[in-house]
């Protein structure tokens, strides 16, 4: 390989480097009935939305890269989205969304990963 040549392959590989996204950040997102759950970025917290105006609540499991077993619940109602609280070094690595049932066993989606 020439100068020239190996000049042009660090130009696209730097170029590459330059606009490529942290290894850190992936987005999540999941929707089931009137649930959204989300986290986008460097997955710091989540979101969930109730988009549905059954009366139901709304929520998300999620686990985190040093923590497992959260939940959070949006008990706000229809139209309304609640966050958790955000740690970028505890990051979200994985989460579900769920409609709650009267009567019946949950709906919710598969995980979504990071």
């Amino acid at each position: 390989m020439n100068l020239k040549q190996k000049i042009a392959v660090l130009a696209v590989t730097g170029a590459a480097l330059l606009t490529a996204t942290p290894a850190m950040a992936g987005d999540m997102y999941a929707k089931i009935g009137g649930a959204i759950a989300w986290s986008y970025g460097t997955n710091a917290s989540v979101a969930v939305s109730d988009t549905a105006a059954d009366g139901d609540e709304t929520y998300s499991d999620y686990d985190r890269r040093t923590t497992s077993g959260h939940e959070l619940r949006n008990r706000s109602g229809a139209g309304t989205t609640v966050y958790s609280g955000a740690d970028s070094t505890n990051y979200v690595r994985r989460l579900n969304a769920c409609q709650e049932s009267d009567f019946a066993p949950d709906d919710c989606t598969g995980w979504s990963y990071r």
